[in-house]
């Protein structure tokens, strides 16, 4: 199949051409070329061509909960509660896939939905992006996650019971791990101890951790316990930025959760007059949104890599992975529209380890690749138009 459109934004930040197509074999990328010299060189390959399009990576979104949705809060206290979530979040991965979202990673979900929609989708049953999971999220007790996400983490004190959480996980077919230590409303949870005895085991087994942190030490001991990823990361410094890009440990904002909440919050609410009279959640949610507005640009300068997430799975958010919103969002609060490209496509396939071959439009690269209607690297806004997606070579719609 030779897939020809205007132009191919590779996503790498930088480059852009100009009337190339690709040609696709074997569920990768054989060659990249002039329509022409592509049709010359695979004179059998069938031709679809799309005419104001751009091709490009298939995004990423590094932060879902399989089956969760606020919307759909009577799923979770139902009798068949973990059967209405599967099959909830199978029909929400169709259609993120549809967006143009051919990865994701789920972020901690619960009664062994990551693992059973990988499975469906790998003999057939279902159509959905690249599955990496979880699992279960490790917590405190009492702590953040313990009871909002139902049947999604697993509560533990101590080191020992961190390191038996992780084992757990991975017996039960984990592809990373991801433990919790803040939220709005309480700050460090678990100590440095029991991060570290979880980074440790996690890498032990050559998986990855990440961790839900958003205070001042909460990531900190997440820092030094060696994390791979900081997730949300609200008040995150510059100078902590900086030691997480010298130690390779990765940030995925969620910028957009936090704007989606307060904006649905102030529609509940009203725009009240002042600061202090507004509920302590909105309070939060309104210094948060303007931690990124302020903060985004100086921390993505300092190198560290940046993702794309949308922890939309925990709001009232009923639609597919948006993943193009959380890319307007980081346009929004400083990048540019190919660096934001660059945060949903390069950036999230070098975290998962697979960037030798998935995440840009390269010769031998696995072609998860996707057309959308206009220019992205001049208008992020073209990214929710999409008009085609490819999965390993198959045109899934």
């Amino acid at each position: 199949m030779i897939v020809q459109t205007d132009r191919i934004v590779k996503g790498d930040r930088v480059t852009v051409t100009e009337g190339q197509a690709v040609c696709i074999r074997g569920g990768r990328i054989a060659a990249i070329g002039t329509p022409e010299e592509l049709k010359e060189r695979f004179p059998e390959e069938a031709v679809a061509v799309f005419e104001g399009c751009t091709l490009m990576p298939g995004m990423t979104d590094m932060h879902v909960h399989l089956g969760f949705c606020t919307a759909h809060g009577d799923y979770y206290d139902k009798q068949n509660r973990e059967s209405l979530q599967a099959l909830f979040a199978a029909d929400r991965m169709r259609k993120t896939l549809e967006q143009g979202v051919t990865t994701v990673r789920d972020a901690c979900s619960g009664f062994g939905i990551g693992t059973a929609l990988k499975r469906a989708a790998a003999d057939g049953y279902l159509k959905a992006p690249r599955i990496f999971t979880c699992l279960q999220g490790i917590c405190m007790t009492g702590g953040h996650g313990a009871d909002a996400l139902p049947g999604a983490c697993i509560e533990a004190d101590g080191v020992e019971e961190c390191r038996k959480a992780v084992r757990l996980n991975l017996k039960n077919g984990a592809d990373c791990i991801k433990a919790l230590s803040s939220e709005g409303y309480r700050g460090a949870e678990l100590n440095l101890e029991e991060l570290t005895a979880i980074a440790e085991e996690t890498h032990r087994f050559g998986k990855k951790a990440a961790l839900h942190a958003g205070y001042g030490e909460s990531m900190e001991n997440g820092i030094l316990a060696g994390f791979d990823s900081i997730e949300h990361g609200t008040n995150l410094t510059v100078e902590q930025a900086r030691r997480m890009a010298e130690k390779d440990i990765t940030w995925v904002p969620t910028v957009l959760v936090f704007n989606y909440v307060y904006e649905e919050g102030k529609k509940q609410i009203g725009n009240l007059l002042s600061l202090s009279e507004k509920p302590a959640v909105m309070q939060y949610l309104e210094e948060a949104t303007e931690a990124y507005r302020t903060n985004l640009r100086a921390l993505y300068d300092t190198g560290v890599r940046v993702c794309t997430g949308t922890d939309t799975d925990c709001t009232t958010y009923t639609g597919a992975s948006p993943v193009a919103l959380e890319c307007e969002y980081l346009v929004r609060c400083g990048l540019t529209p190919l660096e934001a490209v660059e945060c949903a496509t390069k950036n999230c396939a070098d975290y998962l380890g697979m960037g030798d071959r998935l995440g840009q439009i390269a010769e031998g690269y696995i072609a998860d690749v996707i057309v959308v209607a206009g220019d992205p690297s001049r208008d992020i806004g073209a990214l929710k138009n999409v008009k085609a997606v490819y999965q390993a070579g198959e045109r899934v719609c």
